[in-house]
């Protein structure tokens, strides 16, 4: 099964805080909605890890620049991957 993993490193931003409801409020829609499998936050505080249901990067990349928290992405790392087990 292909997947696609995104890892987001997040600046150190007062702002952040204000967007956490809608960051949630999305991405709980789309494990909902099976877009997403896991979603691992960093103990640092630092950013997170996404899996995605999908194989299609570009779509990824789409659905990563809709989230509130992008403004406050410093880097972003897709790795496409093919699940095993």
């Amino acid at each position: 099964m292909k997947q696609i993993l995104v890892n987001t490193y997040l600046s150190k931003d007062e702002g952040i805080a204000g967007v956490m409801a809608a960051e949630y409020e999305m991405t709980n829609s789309w494990r909902d909605k099976g877009i997403i499998e896991h979603l691992f936050a960093k103990e640092n505080k630092g950013g997170a890890v996404l899996t995605f249901n999908e194989s299609d990067e570009q779509k990824v990349r789409e659905l990563i620049e809709q989230l509130p928290l992008f403004p406050f992405f410093e880097k972003v790392e897709y790795l496409p991957l093919d699940k095993l087990y």
